[in-house]
């Protein structure tokens, strides 16, 4: 989208001059699923479907309009607190909160916000108002925070306002992106090293039109199994264990707990293999890995759904698919594949053809460009 058309939607509404204009982006996880709450290796990518906001300093209080969900809860930016607000504007007043606690102040404002991600499709699109807001905010008040600290906070945001407690990957590739570079991401450090995906192959984005339904108590029972698994194997978290420990210690756990932790184990060494893989252009390694990753999602972390499961078959089968997987926190949602660019089109037509023919749900295959992470229009 333009700088000039978030402007305009903005001056529609609000009848005034944005003062700021600023996108950030969905992001996809090429590998690396449910590991970074383990401290472990993602691998994500920031993508060419983002949120984006325009806004103007006001007297206040805070008042929010998005072209998707439409008005937003009022709040005061310098006094609102977790639980005092529902639905969407919980995201940017809990980074409003979020600043204060880190000794920062957030005026109120009025905002336009308009955005491209599929709504739960897993490409995260509260990472990525969390960061919209995090740069606009950082940008009125010239308050200079890097950028990986604005991620930080967008988890801290999420942990202790939203109430959601996630891990620091979605946030960090929002932030941090890199125009035509993957992200590979250690979790416990934040060291980032980028690669590029290999020249001639594209990212596409397999919507199953499922929306996403991992809810907080799933989620909470797979963090619970994966610190069960840690304490029993004697480690501070499943990034420090290995197969063979966890193969010694099969019998103290349950079959639940072993297969949770089995998959987290085996994604952190896929992780770093697929890195391996990336630099060398080994489209066969890349593929094996990627169907790994999904088999393992599917069988031991039970994360997966009959629409996910058959999204990722129809991909793996279709023209120029090198790899194919689930993608984000599971059961709904969307796969990612990497593609041949000169066979998109056809992988486009042929994966929904037959997943279509599999769940009737028609579902959409969405070429994406890798992007930068959030910024401020007209800043880098």
């Amino acid at each position: 989208m333009p700088q000039a058309e978030i402007r305009a939607l903005f001056t529609n509404r609000f009848d005034g001059v944005p003062d700021f204009a600023a996108v950030a982006p969905g992001r996809v996880n090429l590998i690396g699923e449910h590991t970074d709450y383990n401290d472990g290796f993602v691998f994500p990518a920031a993508i060419d479907r983002g949120l984006y906001v325009a806004v103007r300093v006001t007297d206040g209080p805070s008042r929010l309009y998005s072209k998707q969900a439409g008005e937003g809860a009022v709040f005061d930016a310098g006094e609102v607190v977790p639980g005092a607000l529902q639905g969407w504007a919980k995201y940017p007043a809990g980074m409003a909160w979020t600043l204060r606690q880190r000794g920062f102040s957030a005026p109120n404002i009025e905002a336009y916000v308009d955005s491209d991600i599929p709504m739960g499709s897993g490409v995260s699109s509260s990472a990525a108002i969390e960061l919209a807001f995090g740069v606009i905010w950082n940008a009125i008040g010239h308050l200079g925070i890097p950028h990986e600290e604005l991620a930080k906070m967008g988890q801290y945001c999420e942990n202790r306002f939203v109430g959601v407690n996630c891990g620091i990957m979605d946030q960090m590739a929002s932030a941090m992106g890199r125009k035509g570079q993957a992200m590979f991401l250690d979790t416990r450090t934040l060291e980032i090293q980028y690669a590029p995906v290999p020249e001639g192959l594209v990212i596409v984005l397999c919507d199953t039109k499922k929306p996403r339904s991992l809810t907080e108590s799933a989620y909470n029972e797979r963090r619970s199994q994966c610190e069960e698994a840690s304490a029993i194997l004697g480690v501070e978290k499943l990034r420090d264990a290995d197969l063979a420990g966890l193969e010694a210690a099969k019998g103290r756990m349950s079959d639940v707990v072993y297969r949770r932790a089995r998959h987290v184990i085996t994604e952190n060494a896929r992780c770093l293999d697929f890195k391996t893989a990336l630099h060398n252009g080994d489209a066969a390694e890349i593929g094996r890995l990627m169907a790994g990753s999904h088999a393992s999602l599917r069988d031991d972390y039970e994360v997966s759904c009959r629409e996910l499961d058959a999204m990722a078959e129809a991909a793996s089968a279709a023209p120029g698919c090198v790899g194919a997987r689930m993608t984000g926190a599971g059961f709904g949602g969307a796969c990612v594949a990497l593609v041949r660019a000169e066979d998109v089109e056809a992988f486009q037509r042929e994966t929904l053809r037959r997943y279509d023919e599999a769940t009737g749900l028609g579902g959409q295959a969405m070429a994406c460009r890798i992007v930068d992470g959030a910024h401020v229009f007209g800043e880098a």
